[in-house]
């Protein structure tokens, strides 16, 4: 029996490296320095990584170092590409959690991360010890593993597979990403209920773009399936610009929220809060509300 305790991370990262402008990092802290005291588990902020690829996320560090950490226990996690970025992320005290965008498909790596099947391994152990040298805990999402687009490979063996071996490597905590909202509530359910009686002392957890009028059947296919970590975006904004595929947006946090709450599922979100930011902030570059 699964427990019910619930881990939700906010991806404001997620939601703005889609976007066609760079939000100034003045206007960045002051959004994330709100999600801080909003309850989350998570708060995946930015990415270290070349501002030739995600412009968007260009001067991380210094939104990272002007967080305001002193009234949450809420965790900073960065998303990184290669040894470079996570030695660079590792080096504030700031950042709690490495996130690295692993994948079961060698086109969306190279499109990715400009990486391989065959070089992603050693990419992930290196940055894997890295996070263990610098005391940060290491993240790793597995994209593409509800399907795939290009032609690659996938089954539900090759994700069994790609969990096996990150966990072998001491891989504590692992995100499995619908990265171009393929996912449906049957594969999901079948592929939590193959993986996580495997490993029960792994943090399994879910990021998926979705559609609204089908995130419900997910999510609760996810819950009984025995997923309890969730990744979401305050009104559902945003996707992965690398993927050549027009963009879905994320999980909308005020949905999960209402998932939460219907079903009695006990959580530490302040919902009063989360909605007033959702209300403040809207969809992010609408004339009709206040940008981030």
């Amino acid at each position: 029996m699964y427990n019910e305790q619930v881990k939700i991370t906010e991806s404001p990262r997620d939601a703005q490296q889609g976007l066609p402008f760079t939000i100034p990092v003045e206007t960045r802290v002051a959004y994330i320095n709100e999600l801080m005291l909003a309850g989350f588990d998570v708060i995946d902020f930015g990415s270290f990584v070349s501002p030739k690829a995600v412009p968007q996320m260009v001067h991380s560090n210094d939104v990272l170092e002007r967080i305001d950490k002193s009234q949450s226990n809420t965790q900073l996690l960065a998303i990184v590409g290669n040894t470079r970025g996570a030695e660079e992320a590792c080096a504030s005290a700031q950042l709690d959690i490495v996130g690295f965008p692993y994948s079961i498909s060698n086109t969306f790596l190279e499109k990715n991360i400009n990486s391989s099947i065959i070089k992603v391994d050693e990419t992930a152990a290196a940055i894997g010890k890295i996070c263990s040298d610098q005391q940060k805990a290491y993240r790793v999402f597995v994209s593409m593993a509800f399907g795939n687009p290009y032609g690659d490979n996938w089954n539900i063996a090759l994700v069994k597979d790609c969990v096996e071996k990150l966990a072998g490597n001491g891989v504590q905590t692992i995100t499995l990403s619908d990265t171009i909202g393929l996912a449906t509530a049957t594969s999901i359910r079948e592929i939590f209920e193959t993986i996580m009686p495997l490993y029960p002392g792994i943090e399994i957890g879910l990021h998926i773009h979705t559609q609204h009028h089908n995130w419900r059947e997910k999510i609760d296919a996810a819950w009984k399936a025995g997923c309890r970590s969730y990744d979401g975006v305050i009104n559902g904004i945003g996707g992965c610009p690398m993927t050549g595929y027009e963009l879905l947006g994320n999980l909308n946090t005020l949905d999960l929220l209402s998932y939460l709450q219907e079903e009695h599922i006990p959580h530490r979100l302040d919902d009063v809060l989360i909605k007033d930011i959702a209300s403040r902030y809207g969809t992010f570059g609408s004339s009709e509300n206040h940008q981030i």
